[in-house]
């Protein structure tokens, strides 16, 4: 009689270890699915964002290209540049030493 109430204690504890087991898994699973939904919505919003930041990106060139195209002679010389004619060019020589050229 004493054998079969120890063995009832045994399977009283095995029986609360693996419901306590169940639980922690419950609550892994449960974690691990909301980590997964808010990384699955963080990756979202930075793909959304990387796609707005290329159209502006693709919009400011689109405006350089236009106002690049745009610039003559007389807007230079309306905004105060002026036309050069003697070139001056810079270059080394073997010594080190700058040396201007003109041509």
């Amino acid at each position: 009689m004493k054998e079969k109430i120890l063995q009832l204690n045994n399977e009283k504890t095995i029986f609360w270890a693996v419901l306590g087991a169940l639980f922690l898994c419950i609550g892994f699973y449960m974690y691990f699915i909301n980590a997964t939904v808010h990384n699955v919505v963080a990756r979202q919003n930075l793909e959304s964002e990387a796609s707005n930041l290329t159209l502006k990106i693709g919009n400011q060139e689109f405006q350089y290209i236009t106002s690049r195209n745009n610039v003559t002679m007389q807007l230079a010389l309306s905004m105060g540049f002026k036309e050069v004619t003697a070139k001056t060019f810079i270059s080394k020589n073997s010594n080190k030493q700058v040396s201007f050229a003109t041509r």
